[in-house]
């Protein structure tokens, strides 16, 4: 009688004449001591001969021919990275070494159009900046890099404002890494500081393009509004254990 261990699954023969026709009997697997009861009436798991292919169709499938099916499934799995791939993460990826020298904070700018009027502004605030040309480009440096300030303008690189990509990343990120940055989003039919309009847009603070000449006093009175707030509101997330104070 060939049988099958049902915890470890080792198969074990044995011989007929050792099992009892009047009742059961109890042995121990020699492999995991699992206690194993024998019946004559009711068997424990019997192992069964593999069917023969005999007689049957050539159009059969035999199993070499579902070994080669299941072989050809897993060839197609997806591919690792490409060496294009791990070149471009490589080439997103700030210095980190830089931001330690300069001792600056870090700041995304996927807005072309008014970044040479902005950089002044941000150096003075001791921004150490990295300006992106595509939104491509800004998705990247985002999936591998953490800025403090991301100043995005919703027309970014010919985009849509209501279909921006840039934008819908940053509005899909965890709500534990959207809270440590801040996002201004520039336009020209927004009214500056509305907090409503930023509030719907998920962002920090909105700016209106022809307020541009009072930019940092704006941008500076938004951040630290968001700082008091957070600042509440971190304490609330340390008093009630579900962060720990750094």
């Amino acid at each position: 009688m060939k049988i099958v261990c049902p915890k470890c699954h080792k198969r074990l023969n044995i011989p007929d004449g050792k099992v009892p026709e009047d009742r059961d009997v109890s042995i121990k697997c020699p492999n995991c001591d699992n206690p194993i009861t024998i019946s004559k009436s009711v068997k424990a798991p019997v192992l069964t001969n593999m069917p023969t292919f005999e007689g049957l169709p050539d159009s059969t499938p035999r199993p070499k021919e579902f070994m080669d099916k299941t072989q050809t499934v897993a060839s197609t799995r997806p591919q690792r990275e490409s060496a294009r791939d791990i070149k471009a993460a490589a080439e997103a990826l700030e210095d980190e070494m830089e931001i330690l020298a300069e001792g600056s904070l870090r700041v995304l700018v996927a807005d072309t159009e008014n970044l040479e009027f902005i950089s002044p502004i941000l150096k003075k605030m001791n921004y150490l900046i990295s300006a992106v040309g595509s939104v491509d480009e800004a998705i990247t440096k985002l999936q591998f890099n953490f800025y403090n300030l991301i100043i995005l303008n919703e027309r970014f690189d010919n985009s849509d404002p209501k279909n921006n990509a840039a934008h819908k990343y940053i509005e899909d990120l965890k709500m534990d890494d959207r809270r440590r940055m801040f996002v201004a989003l520039i336009g020209k039919n927004f009214k500056t500081l509305d907090n409503m309009t930023a509030f719907t847009k998920s962002v920090n603070l909105v700016v209106n393009v022809s307020d541009f000449s009072n930019f940092e006093l704006i941008l500076k009175k938004a951040m630290n509004d968001n700082d008091s707030f957070y600042r509440t509101f971190k304490k609330l997330l340390v008093d009630t254990g579900r962060e720990l104070e750094i």
